[in-house]
């Protein structure tokens, strides 16, 4: 009876223990949601000079670390203060209980005269690196003050030799290179031919395998000196910030079987200055925002190296406005961002010369935050790195991502679920896979998660679910023992219900077709030579993940189906193909056109569609956000102004194949197609995800893409999770598989009779 008790106190004490660590958990959880609210509010909201001008990404890793170390009993109202106060002087943060109306004296000068107001515009969210994008969407601070880093994309230290006498040799270089301690930038050899005419020949700048270690490695490229070549051009780059230091230079070429050495000047760089001029086998240098010297801090070999090195130099300026909505001064959102609190947050404040109103008291400075920040960790097996992703991407999308009010998805709760993970999760792997299942759920056909530098591999063959079954519908590889047609039971063990359904967790996608189109691929992938076993029939089957040449699935860009039938591949065919094949197609009575994939550039066929000028003003628009919450939003409209030309083709039988694969310019394209009733449409819906892409990078390597903008089909209706359907549905069958037949083209065909 004493054991009875004993343990019966035991299992009682176990769960009271289970119970509090549980709370302490969900206290966690909660504490780090408030804070990924007021973190949104301030950082895209709040026009501060001290927010504007602080490091984020690391902030919210030195926030989320703040957060989990608080115990229950801790008030985390007065963590919250402690983290914003530096930055953001004018918040409030109160209990709900004790809500007061905010107090516009404390945000107002005494005397207002040389102030003005700022605060912040949103079109989309100004963040794409891409620079082809920066006029598409952009984020400013109103009359702030913003410090533009000037910069080329990379700085480069290059040598070149006569390549004549080398032409069709195979050419070497070789390098012993290092990054410097704590560079975030990427260093890349360079090898490039120029032949007689200018243009570029061999070229290879390891862009795909960048160099990222901190220590001394040589490092090597081969390639073939071109036949007609002029010029072989050789040396190294740093992408970003950092330092890269070269040293050892060399330089082959290979003949009857044996490799010679072809001098260089000062290819150990033990010559105490580097020459910048153009002669032949001399060093130059090019890059804003780098220099380039000999050192004596770093050698693989002799004294020297030479290092390229990035530097801070800074374009100052008065953002102006970009639209023509502001709020006005006293503007103030109250958010619930918990339980039992809320935040006040003003929209606009006063900015003069001497910075924004209120400013910080001297004890109270940023500079404190900005040294703690400079040395945080942002290595993704950290929890704080991992949670402070998880908050960033958050609000990404939580205000700027143009679909959420047609997505079915309660973001606080996905959140909630994200922020949990990090708890468990271990490795880059692990994080990268919580940040796609995390951002699944918003169903965005552009929204990829990847970690950058990671190269994926796939055994050699193909497959699509049909009829409800898993079929290999390509073999690449005629030593493996499978035919197209074959079905796959069984994936690594598991069935291949269950392999698929795991995989499509973590995809975003708006329509069926286009989640099986990625899940079809990403399904193979993985490491290099890793093994991948699938059941056939009954037998195991092991695979080996290599690199792969696909051949080509679709054959031709265009071709006579028959004396009045005929076919163009416009995921091939190029405009100028297209406009040299007018005359055979005004001959045509039908033409079929396929676009089971992305336009070649060739979207100018919808002109010679149209009878009349296309009149559409607003199917692309750009959101204009000055509120949190995607509140009270705006849109600058856009069309593609189509012209109609000459010949006119509308005349005749036009049908168009399309499928889930069909996305983003492929459903602009289509948009013409349907909203004009061009063509008879056959096949299956497309992606249903169209918009200008916009993406953003995450502590760890970690980088995230989606749609920008908001498109809507040219009646106004909604595109998105909807696609483009057709007038007739067509399904492959396993049958038309093994036969190969390609049953949307064969029903095209049979429409045409």
């Amino acid at each position: 009876m004493k054991k009875f008790a004993a343990i019966t106190s035991l299992l009682f004490l176990v769960c009271c223990l289970d119970r509090e660590e549980n709370n302490l958990f969900n206290h966690k959880i909660d504490s780090l949601t408030a804070f990924a609210k007021v973190y949104g509010y301030v950082k895209y909201f709040h026009p501060s000079d001290e927010a504007s001008n602080l490091d984020w990404d690391k902030f919210s890793i030195y926030g989320a670390e703040k957060i989990i170390k608080l115990d229950s009993n801790k008030e985390y109202a007065t963590v919250l203060k402690e983290l914003f106060d530096p930055i953001a002087p004018s918040i409030v943060i109160l209990n709900s209980k004790n809500s007061t109306k905010f107090n516009l004296k404390s945000i107002t000068p005494e005397n207002i005269k040389g102030y003005e107001t700022t605060y912040w515009q949103h079109k989309g969210l100004g963040c794409f690196n891409d620079p082809k994008y920066r006029n598409i969407y952009k984020s400013v601070r109103v009359n702030g003050i913003k410090k533009t880093a000037i910069s080329d994309p990379f700085g480069k230290i290059i040598a070149s030799i006569d390549a004549a006498k080398y032409r069709g040799s195979k050419v070497k270089f070789v390098a012993w290179v290092k990054l410097g301690e704590e560079s975030t930038g990427t260093g890349h050899l360079r090898l490039r031919v120029i032949d007689e005419d200018n243009t570029t020949g061999f070229f290879n700048n390891m862009r795909r395998d960048p160099i990222l270690e901190n220590e001394w490695k040589q490092y090597e490229i081969i390639g073939t000196i071109d036949p007609l070549a002029k010029t072989l051009i050789f040396g190294a780059s740093l992408k970003g910030k950092g330092k890269l230091y070269i040293d050892n230079v060399q330089i082959s070429y290979e003949h009857d079987n044996k490799w010679f050495d072809i001098p260089i000047k000062n290819s150990g760089f033990e010559i105490d200055s580097l020459a910048n001029n153009n002669n032949q086998n001399r060093w130059i240098h090019e890059g804003a925002g780098y220099t380039f010297e000999i050192t004596e801090d770093e050698q693989q070999e002799g004294k020297r190296s030479v290092v390229i090195k990035s530097v801070e130099e800074t374009k100052i300026e008065k953002e102006k406005q970009i639209f023509d909505k502001q709020p006005n001064f006293g503007t103030i959102i109250e958010k619930q961002i918990s339980e039992n609190l809320l935040c006040q947050i003003p929209l606009v404040l006063y900015t003069n010369a001497d910075g924004t109103f209120p400013t910080l008291e001297q004890d109270d400075t940023p500079i404190l935050i900005e040294n703690t920040l400079r040395n945080i960790n942002t290595d993704p097996s950290s929890l704080p790195v991992r949670l402070g992703n998880i908050i960033n991407t958050y609000n990404v999308f939580k205000h700027f991502y143009p679909y959420m009010d047609v997505v079915d998805v309660d973001w606080d709760k996905e959140l909630e679920k994200a922020l949990g993970r990090c708890f468990t999760d271990k490795t880059e792997e692990d994080h990268l896979i919580t940040l796609q299942k995390f951002t699944a759920p918003l169903k965005d056909g552009h929204l990829v998660v990847s970690k950058k530098n990671t190269k994926r591999f796939a055994p050699p063959i193909s497959w699509e679910w049909i009829e409800d079954k898993l079929v290999i519908t390509q073999v690449h590889d005629e030593q493996v023992p499978i035919v197209v047609g074959d079905v796959v039971t069984h994936i690594n063990g598991e069935t291949a219900e269950d392999h698929f359904s795991e995989i499509k967790s973590r995809i975003s996608a708006g329509t069926e077709g286009w989640l099986n189109y990625r899940a079809q691929t990403l399904s193979l992938l993985g490491e290099k030579d890793s093994k991948f076993i699938i059941n056939v029939d009954g037998k195991e089957i092991e695979l080996l993940r290599s690199e792969q040449k696909v051949p080509d699935e679709w054959e031709v860009d265009h071709k006579a189906i028959n004396n009045n039938v005929y076919y163009l591949n416009l995921d091939r065919a190029d405009m100028p193909t297209i406009n040299k094949l007018m005359p055979k197609l005004e001959q045509a009575t039908s033409i079929i056109c396929d676009l089971r994939g992305y336009p070649n550039r060739n979207h100018d066929f919808i002109s010679h569609l149209l009878k009349s000028n296309d009149t559409t003003t607003s199917w692309m628009r750009v959101p204009k956000i000055i509120f949190p919450n995607q509140q009270n939003v705006r849109f600058d409209n856009f069309s593609w102004s189509v012209k109609a030309k000459k010949p006119y083709l509308g005349d005749k039988q036009i049908i168009f194949i399309i499928d889930g694969q069909a996305i983003s310019y492929a459903e602009s394209y289509m948009g013409y197609i349907d909203g004009y009733n061009l063509a008879m449409i056959v096949g299956q819906p497309t992606a249903g995800a169209n918009g200008n892409v916009n993406g953003f990078d995450l502590p760890g390597g970690y980088y995230i893409r989606f749609t920008g903008m908001k498109v809507l089909k040219h009646d106004g209706s909604q595109l998105h999770g909807v696609g483009i359907l057709p007038d007739i549905y067509i399904n492959k069958t396993i049958e038309g598989v093994k036969s190969g037949k390609d049953e949307f083209l064969e029903k095209a065909i049979e429409l045409t009779k």
